[in-house]
């Protein structure tokens, strides 16, 4: 099984990073690795919320929110993907640091495949998670600093035009 762990600095109230990360059917707004989300569940935020994330590929994520801490974090399962991913478990919290916000995440995951899936991971899947994570902090620190969208809704995209 593949783990690592990273954290971004967010010059931002914990509040503030909060209210971004519970909105669980919005991620895309801040991800550029999401083309377009939203929540699948009846519950939009808390525990055992749902959400799919539709990735610029044409693949798809369909995760759900569990150990979930108001207003500290939460861990997103991916239950269904098309990605080569046999299980799937990024945690988030949200600790402040002074006036910013410190996000910490964890990722756990193993391939499919077995054997040949954890060669798959030793040769490229390792440093495209890493990355993706990577990108995926820096596109929530930005948001929250700035309000910069990393991607638009189709609504969105055809009300820009």
């Amino acid at each position: 099984m593949g783990s690592f762990a990273t954290s971004v600095r967010i010059e931002a109230p914990r509040e503030r990073v909060w209210e971004v990360l519970a909105d669980l059917g919005s991620i895309y707004k801040w991800n550029p690795g999401i083309a377009h989300s939203h929540t699948t569940s009846d519950e939009a935020t808390g525990e055992n919320a749902m959400r799919q994330c539709d990735l610029p590929n044409g693949g798809f994520l369909r995760e759900r929110a569990f150990n979930w801490s108001e207003g500290e974090g939460f861990t997103i399962e991916v239950y269904e993907t098309s990605l080569p991913l046999k299980e799937s478990f990024v945690d988030f919290r949200a600790k402040p640091e002074g006036e910013a916000t410190v996000v910490n995440l964890k990722m756990d995951y193993k391939l499919k495949f077995g054997p040949v899936g954890a060669l798959m991971d030793v040769a490229f899947a390792s440093r495209q998670a890493r990355n993706g994570m990577a990108d995926l902090l820096a596109g929530l620190k930005d948001y929250v600093e700035t309000g910069k969208q990393a991607n638009l809704s189709p609504a969105e995209t055809a009300a820009a035009a």
